[in-house]
Formats: C-alpha cells, sequence, structure tokens
C-alpha cells in the first residue's frame, strides 16, 4: 500500500465518531428521524441504549440533542444507578460532563433526589474535580452545586418524550 493510500485511510478511521458501547450506525439512523420522533421513541430503547444514544447525541452530533436529557430522567432511580457505575469507569471529560447533567436532570425533575445521596454527591463532585478541561470541569461544578437547588414546576412530565418501553 503507498503512503498517500495510507495516509488516506488513517485519515479517514481517525475522523469516525465513537462512543464506547454505541453503535454508531443505529445512532445515526436514530438522529436521522425528526426531533418529534427522537423524542417520543427515545424511551422505547433500553436504558443501556438510551444512554448510549444520549452520548452519541452530544459527544458527536451537532448540534447536540441536551433535548433528551429530560426523557431520560423519567427513567428515576435505574437512570441514577446505571449512572452511577458509569461514572465509576469513565475515563473522559464529556462522559463526565454528560453524567453530571443527566444527574442534575433527574433531580431537577423529582425523578430521584441525588442532592441526598451523599455517596453518589461526593464521586460526582471528586470525578468534575478531575476533568482535564477547564471549561467541562467548571461547567461540570456549576450543574453540581445546582443539585438540590432548583426542582422544576413540571416536575415528572415531559410528554413530549412519549412512553416507557415495558420489555
Amino acid at each position: 500500500m503507498n503512503a498517500r493510500l495510507l495516509l488516506c485511510v488513517v485519515i479517514l478511521l481517525s475522523g469516525c465518531p465513537r462512543v464506547e458501547g454505541v453503535d454508531v450506525s443505529a445512532a445515526r439512523e436514530f438522529y436521522r428521524q425528526p426531533t418529534s420522533v427522537q423524542q417520543k421513541t427515545f424511551r422505547q430503547h433500553s436504558l443501556e441504549d438510551q444512554l448510549g444514544l444520549f452520548f452519541f447525541g452530544n459527544q458527536v452530533r451537532h448540534p447536540p440533542a441536551i433535548y433528551l436529557a429530560d426523557c431520560f430522567a423519567l427513567n428515576g432511580a435505574p437512570a441514577v444507578e446505571l449512572l452511577r457505575s458509569k461514572l465509576e469507569v469513565a475515563n473522559d471529560d464529556l462522559t463526565v460532563r454528560d453524567i453530571v447533567t443527566l444527574l442534575a436532570t433527574i433531580d431537577e425533575m423529582g425523578q430521584y433526589d441525588v442532592a441526598g445521596d451523599d455517596r453518589l454527591m461526593l464521586a460526582l463532585k471528586t470525578r468534575a474535580a478531575q476533568m482535564k478541561d477547564k471549561g467541562w470541569r467548571d461547567l461540570a461544578q456549576e450543574y453540581i452545586a445546582k443539585i438540590g437547588h432548583e426542582r422544576s414546576e413540571r416536575a415528572g412530565v415531559a410528554p413530549e418524550c412519549g412512553r416507557l418501553n415495558l420489555r
């Protein structure tokens, strides 16, 4: 293989978006749908797949799919447990940022008392302090500081998010 072709292959492969544990082709297919359809069908996916779609939508896709945070938050305590486990192994700033965003949204919507979970709050603060990028670290710490202090008037209500898949 000549050097020029090899360089092209390396550039193409390095430019492919990757989010650990996410089926990129399925995520792209999901995001080809109109936003309203994404919101209505998001919760029909497994909790793990919802999280993967959220990560992909906020770490790869532009503009980011922050609008799915409310839909994910409706999962309450089971979502918190999944996020807690992901936080323990998260090794990049964007994943930590997204976990903080989701936990702050869950708390704001009254789906789980994140502020009252001392172990989780300590883990969040510790992990956010370790973030390398100052901008993302400052944002994460700002969101963490708001946990427990901002409750939405539409707590637990997000009709745009459709129904939960009970499988």
